[in-house]
């Protein structure tokens, strides 16, 4: 299940942003609307600087579940040999 990851229906808040005069004003008369646009390109990089952030987390949990196994070995040896003969050293097990 996706979760979002800020509330989309949230209240909108005024707040102040520079941009070129120019740019503006050639945007406004195509009929773009700046702050629907400044919303979603800021909700694209908010999206993808968590994307990034959570797959930095799982890449470290992976890499400390990696070596606690080389260190300790796997804590379920047996169901690892039953259902995942593959991953374990006993090419026997089924």
């Amino acid at each position: 299940m996706w979760i979002p990851l800020y509330d989309p229906n949230a209240r909108r808040k005024t707040i102040s942003v520079t941009i070129n005069a120019d740019l503006a004003a050639k945007a406004t008369a195509l009929g773009i609307n700046l702050s629907r646009t400044a919303e979603a390109a800021v909700a694209a990089v908010f999206t993808q600087l968590e994307r990034e952030r959570a797959k930095a987390e799982l890449e470290e949990a992976v890499r400390i579940t990696d070596e606690y196994i080389a260190k300790y070995g796997h804590p379920f040896e047996e169901w690892v040999a039953q259902f995942m003969p593959e991953a374990g050293g006993d090419e026997d097990a089924a």
